[in-house]
């Protein structure tokens, strides 16, 4: 009778152990992630210039590039992205990007406003979400574009960055 009390009590012991791991290991993957980063980001694409009013110009572009971290933003440092916006000379633009993993299966959303492709122009943008494990992804970044490359005859635009740098926050998941 000792000996199945004892097995018994055993058992108890091991199934709260697991149990409690595994709350545990819930807690810390529900956790709240924040952090910064820095990298870099180059991009390339076409642009589409519209009619519009004499002496102002306004176009529309589509960029797409590598976005090479030092330091993960939830696990993840190396992104594909894709930027498409509007730009006008005399407002300013709106751009929206989305940069994916390699899997495609985490994404982070990103808006940038009144900032040209143009060497030595500082830009600002603000993380408005994400996919997967960067769901409820905020926060901000900026860079300075450099080595600007614009070909007026193909529409062509590509331009590499320096100082990417940003600061994040992941919520806990389910909030």
């Amino acid at each position: 009778m000792r000996d199945r009390i004892a097995t018994g009590m055993l058992s108890l012991a091991i199934i709260i152990t697991v149990a409690c791991a595994a709350i545990i290991s819930v807690q810390a993957v529900a956790a709240e992630q924040d952090g910064t980063f820095a990298g870099t980001w180059t991009a390339s694409g076409q642009w589409q210039p519209l009619d519009f009013e004499e002496g102002r110009e306004v176009f529309i572009f589509k960029l797409s590039g590598h976005v090479n971290l030092k330091n993960e933003i939830g696990e993840v440092k190396d992104f594909w992205s894709e930027c498409v916006g509007l730009w006008d000379s005399k407002t300013g633009g709106s751009t929206r990007c989305a940069w994916r993993d390699p899997n495609g299966n985490k994404a982070a959303y990103i808006v940038i406003s009144g900032q040209l492709v143009k060497e030595d122009v500082k830009v600002t943008g603000e993380f408005v979400g994400g996919a997967g494990t960067l769901e409820g992804l905020t926060g901000t970044l900026s860079f300075t574009w450099s080595d600007v490359y614009r070909n007026e005859t193909d529409r062509i635009v590509t331009g590499y960055t320096k100082d990417l740098t940003g600061s994040y926050g992941i919520p806990k998941v389910g909030n």
